[in-house]
């Protein structure tokens, strides 16, 4: 497979061989994302303060511009042969669908949002979601029709991140007031909301405490909640990245499960079981999970499996049959030098073999053997 990195204003892009085939100099306009159209003959670049989208067609070799687009990929979304995306004029928020084979525009239609934060494909239809203030969310037909339009409460912060599961059947919205909403994509209505706090613990959950000696990290059983504390940082007002309501949501491959994280206790991670809709196991860290991932393929042949990394120089692995914190070699921990570093973010293999894992200045694979735990 073929994938790109960004850096200084260049989009470089890497063949099988890890030599660069191309590189996207976007010149005095700068760079801040890029992402494949999915026919895999085009890259979207998007330039610094919003000034244009660059469509780089690596067959024909030239560069077509979309101008005004609103946000970075978070406001571009793909379905079937179409690309939708966001753009802002006059202060108002529109939605441009294109039909990508050669960037013709089927629609645009302006969409009742106050500051459109991000959107998504679900279902076929159009996911679109409010800004951080306002916490609504809207439907759209891609023709424009709005289906639906629900707010979910007043009075306070909107909606902090979002995420649709494969089979696109559910949504995951992760909102500033410490909840995460189970959206149904048939009625469009919210299924479920789960509160993150110690009273959803129940009898079915497993509880693992992550304990650290001199010879690394690994994970205790904690028979009940009795006694559980969970670690809060006390939010500073002062800061303008607040460590408050639910950051972080991702589903696994089958749907079968929902990881989520919130903020203001970075050290936690939620897993809901989404068979009963109950929180299925609480992994309880030493530091702040910045990155969790979920194999990308599933099989009958193995449990599911999430992977997350706290900035240190363990691997932590979850699955339906327990919990494992893996120390990975050559790799510093916060006050050492090693080749590596801490880890900052990682990524799955498109096959699920082995996990990328990201430092500041190097990276490794790492392979896992068959542990019975994982597989």
């Amino acid at each position: 497979s073929t994938q790109c990195s960004v850096s200084s204003g260049i989009n470089a892009e890497y063949g099988q061989n890890s030599v660069c085939a191309s590189k996207l100099d976007e010149g005095s306009s700068g760079l801040t994302d890029a992402v494949w159209c999915p026919d895999s003959k085009q890259i979207l670049t998007w330039s610094e303060f919003g000034v244009r989208i660059n469509v780089w067609s690596l067959n024909h070799k030239r560069v077509s511009y979309i101008q005004n687009p609103k946000l970075n990929s978070d406001g571009c979304a793909f379905y079937k042969k179409m690309a939708i995306i966001c753009e802002r004029r006059d202060r108002e928020d529109y939605i441009s669908v294109f039909q990508y084979s050669d960037w013709s525009l089927l629609c645009n239609f302006k969409v009742s949002t106050e500051d459109l934060a991000r959107i998504s494909i679900v279902n076929g239809a159009l996911l679109v979601c409010d800004s951080h203030f306002t916490p609504r969310y809207l439907v759209y037909d891609l023709h424009g029709n709005c289906l639906t339009k629900t707010d979910i409460y007043s009075g306070r912060l909107g909606l902090k991140c979002l995420t649709v599961s494969n089979s696109e059947q559910f949504a995951a919205m992760g909102c500033y007031d410490g909840t995460c909403k189970l959206l149904n994509s048939v009625t469009w209505s919210v299924l479920k909301e789960w509160k993150h706090s110690v009273d959803a613990v129940v009898n079915e959950t497993i509880l693992y405490v992550e304990e650290k000696s001199e010879s690394g990290s690994r994970f205790s059983i904690k028979q009940s909640k009795d006694g559980l504390e969970l670690p809060l940082v006390k939010a500073n007002h002062d800061d303008p990245y607040l460590l408050v309501g639910v950051g972080l949501a991702s589903f696994s491959a089958s749907g079968r499960y929902l990881a989520t994280r919130l903020d203001s206790v970075p050290s936690v991670i939620w897993v809901w079981d989404m068979q009963d809709l109950s929180l299925c196991s609480l992994l309880v860290f030493c530091a702040p999970v910045v990155t969790l991932c979920w194999d990308p393929l599933f099989s009958k042949d193995k449990d599911e499996t999430l992977a997350m990394c706290c900035n240190t120089d363990h691997v932590y692995i979850w699955s339906g049959s327990g919990a494992l914190a893996l120390k990975v070699p050559n790799c510093e921990t916060l006050n050492g030098a090693g080749e590596l570093g801490p880890i900052r973010n990682m990524a799955w293999s498109c096959k699920g073999n082995c996990l990328i894992l990201k430092g500041d200045y190097h990276f490794c694979l790492s392979y896992f053997p068959d542990y019975g735990l994982l597989y």
